[in-house]
């Protein structure tokens, strides 16, 4: 096994349509992939995009801040629907939100969410960061490193990390395996600049993958998909 420990973060998008109702048959794919790693022994902590519901970057920058806060608090609308599907499943999990949210579950607390891994539990991570202009991206490295894990993957609608978005531009190149520092130099898009270069700092693997049932596991096992930031 390639992984014993990771991160995923999956994309709003991944639950459901821009504007639209979560679809309950992406939550299951999602909670079975889940289950899938955690029957190979994999420790698996997770977190929910929001993207589905707004995205801050994608407003002017006067209206971000309020952006901002409603996309953390969208997180709650993929994250609620994965927790009952995983119930179902009989897999034990336990949500952690930012400071920022009001919500029936815990704030993030390192001791209590140190003993929730410990004791094989799966992490759903909402909210971000917490704060205004950071995106999921970030709060998965940071999470990522607050756990010690080996990997975080990010599972997206792009098969990778490429020179341009290729849903747009024809000549786009991928990029199957890069350093921090060419990315940053780059300013590639497909993460946010923030959070690559918060994992460069503390040497944590990033992984690009096109969200499809079957990748992440694939790529624990070792296959070699998407690309490798390191």
């Amino acid at each position: 096994m390639k992984y014993k420990s990771l991160l995923v973060k999956f994309s709003g998008e991944a639950f459901g349509p821009k504007g639209g109702k979560v679809d309950p048959d992406k939550v299951q794919k999602i909670a079975s992939e889940i289950q899938a790693l955690r029957s190979l022994g994999i420790k698996v902590a997770v977190v929910c995009g929001g993207g589905n519901v707004i995205r801050g970057r994608e407003v002017k920058k006067a209206q971000q801040l309020k952006a901002d806060y409603l996309g953390m608090q969208g997180t709650l609308k993929n994250v609620k629907p994965l927790v009952r599907a995983l119930d179902k499943l009989g897999i034990d999990n336990q949500v952690y939100t930012s400071f920022s949210l009001k919500a029936e579950y815990p704030t993030f607390n390192q001791e209590t969410v140190n003993k929730d891994w410990q004791s094989g539990k799966i992490l759903i991570f909402a909210g971000g960061t917490g704060h205004p202009f950071f995106s999921t991206d970030t709060a998965s490295v940071l999470r990522s490193l607050q756990l010690g894990l080996e990997v975080f993957i990010k599972a997206t609608k792009v098969d990778g990390v490429y020179t341009a978005d290729p849903q747009k531009n024809k000549q786009a190149r991928k990029l199957t395996k890069l350093s921090y520092q060419k990315y940053l130099s780059k300013e590639l898009k497909i993460l946010d600049l923030t959070a690559v270069a918060m994992a460069s700092s503390y040497n944590l693997p990033i992984r690009v993958v096109k969200w499809e049932a079957g990748r992440i596991v694939e790529l624990a096992k070792g296959k070699n998909l998407g690309s490798l930031i390191s």
